[in-house]
Order: C-alpha cells, then structure tokens, then sequence
C-alpha cells in the first residue's frame, strides 16, 4: 500500500467509541512527505479526531491506518511513545508549563530523548530565534503575549525536528496580524521539508498560504483538494 513517500495512509479507517458514537467513519486518504495540509470543517467534523488518530492519542477501531510505517491499529504502546517523539504537536491552547521557564518548556522533548544537557540550551536558542523569541530564552510563559506563547509552543514542536508537525486550531485565540506569523511560521518550516498538518476554521489562509485542503463532515472525507496556487 502507498509508496517511499507516504508518511500517513488510511485505508477506510473508522472510529467509534465504546457510547457508539462513531468519530471518523470510511477514511481513506494518503499523505506524502512535504504536504502542507488543511484540515477543515465544523466543529464536531473530525478534525482533531484526526489528529488524535495520528498522534496515537486513540487508536482506529477498524480498517487500516500506518502513521512513519507504524501500524497504528496494532502497535504496542512502546511504539507508539517512540512515534510520539517524531510528531510536534501545536496546541490551540499551548498546554506551556506555566511554572517553567521558555527555555525548559522548549527543551523538554529534547529531554524526553536524554539529549545530554550541554546541547539543550544552543539548540533551544536556534529554535528559538526562528521564531523570533531568542531573547525570551529565560521569561516564563505568564510574561508572553498569546501570540508569543504559540510560537514558543511552536518553537517546542519542531526543536527536536521531527517529520510531522501537527496543529490543532493554532490560530484559533489570535488576532489576524499574530495569526498570519503563525501561518507563516508554520509555512516556512513546510518549505525546510517538514510535513504540516493543521485542523483549522481560519478559511481565509487558504490563498495567502497554499496547501492541500481535506474537508471533514460528520466524521467522513468529503473533499480532498488544493487552494491557493499550488
């Protein structure tokens, strides 16, 4: 199934929780390495189920999924704790550790992988000031701006430089202006050869920021497109 260049395929996979409600139903899809990815829809769709799936946070209770060649429906939990460590994750809500400096938020994947502690804080500085927030290296998080504080959660998910970065509404609370250097952020490490997946309703980057478009409703893919000029 898929081909060298396939990070993420589904296969008719299918959610549905143990209420019987069903999350993602039917979905069938192949992301190659590379791809800057929309996901929209309403809220409820799937977006962040999607997301979830990816991450290992649930797992599909049918058809087939493989996420870096994992098989996500039959891994181990081992695995999927080393998978987790090639996945960034940007939250809407940051989920920064409030009682840590910026620096120990941004090292703590490296940490998770026992990077040895004399390289944490030259890596977490090019991080950082990819993100335009060198000189935030040793404030804490309650100091920063909303729009800060996502590009230091920004700054945490690509620090170890992993293949997939996903966000979740990552625009969401921002203004136009902060949500647009988010965009762009995201963006430019798309064009470094980072695969973004990003759930959003901000519909209006579309064509200021091109990508694949795949639309959720009611848990099924309804559309899998391009916007912008690709």
């Amino acid at each position: 199934m898929g081909n060298s260049n396939s990070l993420i395929e589904l296969q008719q996979a299918m959610l549905r929780y143990r209420t019987g409600k069903v999350a993602l139903s039917g979905v069938s899809l192949d992301i190659h390495k590379g791809q800057f990815i929309y996901l929209i829809g309403e809220s409820g769709a799937g977006k962040s189920t999607l997301l979830r799936m990816i991450y290992g946070g649930v797992r599909p209770t049918s058809g087939f999924m493989t996420v870096q060649g994992v098989d996500m429906r039959k891994a181990s939990e081992q695995q999927v704790r080393t998978l987790r460590q090639r996945i960034g994750v940007v939250f809407q809500d940051h989920k920064l550790l409030f009682s840590r400096t910026v620096f120990e938020n941004v090292a703590l994947p490296l940490r998770v992988q026992q990077w040895k502690s004399d390289r944490l804080v030259s890596r977490a500085r090019k991080v950082l000031q990819f993100v335009g927030l060198e000189d935030r290296l040793w404030s804490y998080p309650e100091a920063l701006s909303g729009g800060e504080q996502q590009r230091i959660a920004i700054a945490r998910a690509m620090v170890a430089t992993p293949p997939i970065i996903l966000a979740d509404e990552p625009t969401g609370n921002l203004d136009n202006e902060t949500a647009t250097t988010v965009l762009n952020l995201l963006s430019a490490l798309n064009e470094m050869g980072t695969t973004v997946i990003t759930a959003t309703h901000d519909l209006q980057f579309l064509e200021s920021h091109p990508g694949r478009v795949l639309r959720l409703h009611s848990g099924s893919l309804v559309e899998d497109s391009y916007a912008g000029n690709e």
